[in-house]
């Protein structure tokens, strides 16, 4: 074997080695935070952004379950009222097709007038996960808000959680809100892997109901995108 194929047949080897990428999202991280979110830990980033009062915020969130069971949950959003932190009321308002809804939320703000407000959200279906995006349309308060929450196999049948948000108050609650807010998406994140676990455990037939929906969504949604000229 020539010098040359015995280089490349040793690479191959040593890549063969290697342990297999866990998550794209993951390439964000840095060795030591890819440590703690394996250990369990949240991992949370914070990224000013011009022109904003509030960074756009990244958590990561290592959750027990499949990605197909925690986009299930997280896309009961009638639900969400039952366990995302300070959240009153949740509710389908509006269907505008099997993956997109414009869902209204009532939420409890401190020191000022509670916060009504209606935002599209769109679960899309990955070659490897899910993506559950949304985006303000009308606010009591809020000027905006995007984000999304990316979802991928981890290891051992667990899922690791990527919560994106970035969000543009009134200039009324920039000053007032930021730190509870900041903290407000933490315990949101928390919630959706202690939810998700949960149902895992106490409520499978419950979870069952909720991945049957999403697979129907997502199969008609395919369907769909499939017929478009």
């Amino acid at each position: 074997m020539t010098r040359v194929r015995l280089f490349f047949f040793s690479l191959a080897v040593c890549l063969a080695a290697l342990p297999a990428a866990k998550a794209g999202l993951l390439n964000d991280l840095t060795r030591e935070q890819r440590a703690d979110l394996e250990k369990g830990d949240l991992i949370v980033l914070e990224q000013d952004i011009p022109g904003k009062p509030w960074p756009r915020v990244r958590i990561y969130k290592k959750i027990q379950a499949s990605p197909e069971q925690v986009a299930g949950v997280f896309f009961d959003y009638n639900q969400a009222k039952t366990f995302i932190p300070d959240v009153l009321e949740s509710r389908i308002s509006k269907k505008i097709s099997p993956g997109v809804m414009e869902v209204d939320y009532e939420v409890d703000v401190p020191i000022l007038a509670d916060e009504a407000y209606t935002a599209r959200n769109e679960m899309k279906a990955l070659s490897d996960g899910y993506q559950a995006s949304w985006t303000l349309l009308r606010a009591l308060q809020t000027k905006a808000a995007e984000g999304n929450l990316l979802i991928e196999p981890f290891e051992s049948g667990s899922s690791v959680i990527r919560y994106t948000n970035l969000v543009t108050p009134s200039s009324g609650m920039a000053k007032i809100l930021k730190l509870p807010a900041m903290a407000r998406m933490q315990k949101t994140v928390l919630a959706i892997g202690q939810k998700v676990e949960q149902q895992k455990s106490k409520n499978p037939a419950e979870l069952a109901e909720q991945v049957a929906r999403l697979r129907e969504a997502m199969e008609s949604t395919a369907a769909t995108d499939t017929q478009k000229p």
